[in-house]
């Protein structure tokens, strides 16, 4: 059954992006990792090819603080022309100011995306992380702080902005069998000069075990910006298959 599984999803259309689990200090100790990675071809009515590659790498202290990094990356092509290319990285220190529940956060990222019309977004920032105590429905987690956000777009048509950004989020995971899980995640960060310049961004998420270190995760996204690029959507609808090997 886990062989059939893994045939099924392996030719299901897939993007690499690493879980969006919140992580937590203690729960993996020492130096470990993610690695997810996808590729798709099609021939005959449709020319297409996308490849998409993801490592997570993180150091836990299993006691005061946990350092972790994300490398992400999609290309594709459909007909000879580019449909898909865009990049992500973020970088993330969080250390405990008490035994169990608050969480100081430090973070920079960058990402681009040539077809929402963004050469670079790049962001430093950092804020608190508070954990709700575990009353076996789940783990529940709130966050707050703000981020500095420079971008630059490809088109000449908008103009470069620099934001400070509002950062909110709330967060939940469950557990289920030995190393499944479900989770999810709800930013809201409104620009501090323009309270209807809003970025929101909702991910859940389905972790399930196959096999040793293999993972299936299943991934909805759905994403606002009211003042996106010009000609550009304000919301994006994504689901997502990928596989995730774990070290």
């Amino acid at each position: 059954m886990k062989s059939l599984l893994v045939l099924v999803f392996m030719i299901t259309f897939a993007h690499a992006i690493i879980t969006i689990a919140p992580v937590e200090i203690g729960a993996k100790p020492g130096l470990s990792g993610k690695l997810s990675a996808s590729l798709q071809t099609k021939r005959g009515n449709t020319d297409k090819d996308e490849y998409s590659g993801g490592l997570r790498i993180q150091y836990d202290s299993n006691t005061t603080y946990l350092f972790w990094g994300d490398v992400i990356g999609s290309y594709g092509e459909a007909s000879g022309s580019t449909n898909t290319n865009k990049f992500y990285t973020h970088l993330r220190y969080l250390n405990k100011l008490n035994k169990e529940s608050l969480i100081a956060e430090v973070f920079v990222q960058s990402e681009g995306n040539e077809f929402t019309n963004v050469k670079h977004r790049r962001l430093a920032g950092g804020g608190l992380r508070y954990k709700f105590s575990d009353s076996g429905f789940g783990k529940f987690f709130i966050g707050a702080g703000a981020f500095f956000e420079p971008i630059r777009y490809t088109s000449d048509i908008d103009p470069d902005e620099s934001n400070i950004r509002i950062n909110s989020y709330i967060s939940y995971t469950k557990k289920f069998g030995d190393k499944s899980k479900v989770a999810y995640v709800g930013y809201y960060q409104p620009n501090t000069e323009d309270f209807e310049d809003i970025v929101i961004s909702n991910g859940l998420e389905l972790k399930i075990h196959v096999v040793e270190k293999l993972y299936i995760t299943l991934q909805v996204y759905y994403d606002v910006d009211t003042k996106p690029a010009v000609g550009i959507e304000e919301s994006d609808f994504t689901q997502k298959t990928l596989f995730l090997w774990e070290f």
